[in-house]
């Protein structure tokens, strides 16, 4: 039988923000930026996904829901959560990762900003734009596809399976341009553990403070909350041995939280409930990053 529930955050990378005392790492607490919405506890593998998110069509026209969704549980969702356990990160210390592991890890960063919704929403937007804008030139061209138009209101749609493939193309895209840049590692106070989004990636002007460059760009800085306890960073910026690893202030890890925060599409995943939490998801609700395209 074909899988039709595809995460579009792995279940094995949010097994790092579970709550505390939960054996089978299976439950977080889910913060929605939506008014009315409050705080639950939901298990891993019932959050983060969407119907047939993965599927295409064979060239018969007939539907595909395993193929992609099947590659990507059996490679990258599979290998991360095992790069992550194995991060033994102590501040003042360098974190030793082989080049499999650092590219394995680029990737995941990269595909994590190109498999939510709030960038194929905006690849499917693009195309559908293209197609009716083609509709229309041909309708000027020819009368009798003007009559149709008119006649029965029709539009032009793309499939949502067209973001797949820059899903993947842009991913290692911005996977290439992380590894040329200095990655630095962040260990939280355990007053403040860190959290997660259904957009997990944060990416920002870093070095020269343009918010409009995109996460591929040379001056783009990175960031991702990798576990409840542990941050990456690959920024431009220079001055600090690449994979050093530093200790953040209370105030800090409350500032990472924030961008993670804003930049979620509507949901926020922790490991705790805590009403400054709440009402802090709240307090964003009108913001999402997005991938401009």
């Amino acid at each position: 039988m074909s899988s039709i529930r595809h995460h579009f955050v792995p279940q094995g990378y949010l097994r790092g923000f579970t709550e505390a005392g939960d054996a089978s790492r299976s439950f977080v607490w889910v913060y929605d930026k939506q008014p009315g919405r409050i705080p639950r506890k939901k298990s891993v593998r019932s959050i983060a996904w969407a119907p047939a998110y993965y599927s295409q069509e064979r060239e018969d026209g007939t539907p595909d829901n395993d193929s992609l969704e099947s590659a990507l549980a059996q490679t990258i969702d599979n290998e991360i959560p095992k790069i992550l356990s194995r991060i033994d990160a102590i501040p003042e210390k360098i974190v030793t990762l082989d080049n499999g592991s650092q590219e394995a890890l680029a990737f995941f960063v990269g595909l994590s900003l190109t498999r939510v919704p709030s960038f194929r929403d905006g690849i499917d937007a693009m195309y559908t734009w293209v197609a009716q804008r083609t509709l229309e030139h041909l309708a000027d061209q020819n009368s009798w596809i003007a009559e149709g138009l008119e006649k029965y209101g029709a539009r032009a749609e793309a499939k949502p399976w067209v973001s797949l493939e820059p899903m993947v193309r842009v991913a290692e895209q911005i996977a290439n341009s992380a590894l040329r840049k200095n990655w630095q590692f962040f260990v939280p106070p355990e007053t403040v553990p860190l959290v997660t989004s259904d957009n997990p990636v944060v990416f920002s002007g870093g070095a020269v403070g343009l918010s409009q460059l995109g996460p591929a760009h040379p001056d783009a800085e990175l960031l991702i909350n990798l576990r409840k306890d542990l941050a990456l960073v690959c920024t431009p910026k220079r001055g600090y041995p690449s994979m050093h690893v530093f200790r953040l202030s209370p105030s800090e890890a409350r500032k990472f939280n924030r961008g993670v925060v804003r930049a979620a599409r509507q949901r926020v995943f922790a490991d705790h409930k805590s009403d400054t939490l709440e009402s802090f998801v709240k307090k964003y609700s009108g913001e999402e990053q997005r991938i401009v395209v």
